[in-house]
């Protein structure tokens, strides 16, 4: 997919990867609409983005996507700014192992909510124009982590989800890619080390620091990368330290106009 001119409606994008990959997209044409629970960083990640690209191509709306009126009324206002949406990245994340109920409700259900929001306007069997959603899981969901297994459970929760619905025998009527990101650790805001687990937290940052972190940046080359693939529905792509960027499952819904699902480049 050429994202020139393409309407982009991304979570958790005031920091971190959601704002490596708003800056990303921004570089490459694209016009974005992004929301954060961080309200004072994302007006000034706006104001910063609207300085150096313009203020008609990136917006900001606060928005806690945990609550579902909050974040419907965010992706109506996306769809109302930039005329379409096309695609669709679910990237807010927390991790808080005291707080699992949290976790859930912003790691696996504002997924699941924010995917069907944009099904429902892109499919073109109900007028859409097609597009691609791509829900941000993590390396965790594929190799269980001890120190956080509800944040693990959330992003096996996105994984299934995903590809699930890619298999869906109406997908080539819907026009409508669903990939999964799954990278390793790398470094954010996200991650407070006294809310990780029972070991202590020196324990727990050695373990992170000894594993290594991938560059922001390789991650968001994974996102387009996902993003330019046009056959790749029901991706599942790892980006890691040991070896980068590259498909752990892509699989094929009606390739030949039957809903027989082909799995290819898996290892």
């Amino acid at each position: 997919m050429d994202t020139r001119d393409k309407g982009v409606f991304l979570t958790g994008g005031a920091q971190g990867l959601g704002r490596g990959i708003v800056v990303k997209l921004l570089s490459l044409g694209a016009k974005v609409f992004f929301v954060d629970v961080d309200v004072e960083r994302g007006k000034a990640t706006q104001v910063e983005l609207q300085t150096q690209y313009g203020a008609d191509v990136v917006f900001f709306q606060p928005a806690d996507v945990s609550d579902g009126e909050q974040h419907k009324a965010a992706f109506d206002a996306a769809v109302s700014t930039l005329g379409a949406v096309e695609i669709c990245v679910n990237n807010a994340g927390i991790m808080a192992e005291d707080k699992w109920e949290k976790v859930l409700a912003v790691n696996a259900g504002s997924h699941i909510r924010g995917s069907l929001l944009a099904l429902e306007h892109m499919r073109r069997d109900r007028g859409g124009r097609g597009g691609v959603i791509i829900n941000v899981a993590s390396l965790a969901a594929l190799y269980p982590k001890s120190i956080c297994p509800s944040y693990t459970a959330s992003k096996h929760a996105v994984i299934g989800f995903t590809t699930s619905w890619a298999m869906n025998p109406d997908h080539k009527d819907h026009g409508v890619r669903w990939c999964c990101l799954c990278p390793a650790t790398f470094q954010s805001g996200m991650v407070d080390l006294k809310r990780l687990g029972d070991l202590d937290t020196d324990t727990i940052a050695e373990i992170l620091q000894k594993q290594g972190f991938v560059e922001i940046s390789q991650v968001v080359e994974g996102v387009m990368k996902l993003m330019r693939d046009p056959d790749n529905n029901g991706a599942i792509l790892e980006v890691s330290l040991e070896k980068g960027a590259r498909y752990r499952r892509r699989q094929v819904v009606d390739r030949d106009g039957v809903s027989d699902l082909v799995v290819v480049d898996t290892y």
